[in-house]
């Protein structure tokens, strides 16, 4: 194996592991999150949502994320079973079969949509939470 081949062989196998840890840092946000549901702790859930899908909670909810997160049926508990990246956004199955939503930002990893089932073949999801 020539240098030129080698090095192309070394980045290769450092992009596939960046991309697996990102994968595992988006799946670990995820399990946190509905960790986080069963603990019945609505502060440390809404830490795992973005800004955008916290603010919009509660709003609609008027009262405090970590109150009215809490209401709403999402998981609680489980596993992440599949993960896919995408740039900066991510898809996380649970292995009930609900998804989440994730965008990567600043701070990392944070969930923009949760509770996600998908309505028909080639549709959209309907979430039950979402930014």
């Amino acid at each position: 194996m020539g240098p030129t081949v080698a090095l192309l062989a070394c980045v290769l196998a450092l992009v596939g592991c960046g991309s697996a840890d990102r994968e595992r840092d988006a799946a670990s946000v995820a399990e946190s999150f509905h960790a986080a549901l069963e603990d019945g702790d609505g502060q440390a859930a809404c830490h795992e949502l973005s800004e955008e899908t916290a603010s919009k909670l509660k709003r609609q909810e008027q009262r405090p994320c970590g109150e009215a997160i809490l209401e709403l049926e999402l998981p609680k508990g489980g596993t992440v079973a599949d993960t896919r990246v995408e740039i900066t956004s991510a898809v996380t199955t649970l292995a009930d079969g609900d998804s989440d939503f994730l965008d990567e930002g600043p701070e990392g990893w944070k969930i923009a949509a949760a509770g996600c089932v998908p309505t028909l073949p080639d549709q959209p999801y309907e979430c039950e939470l979402e930014g």
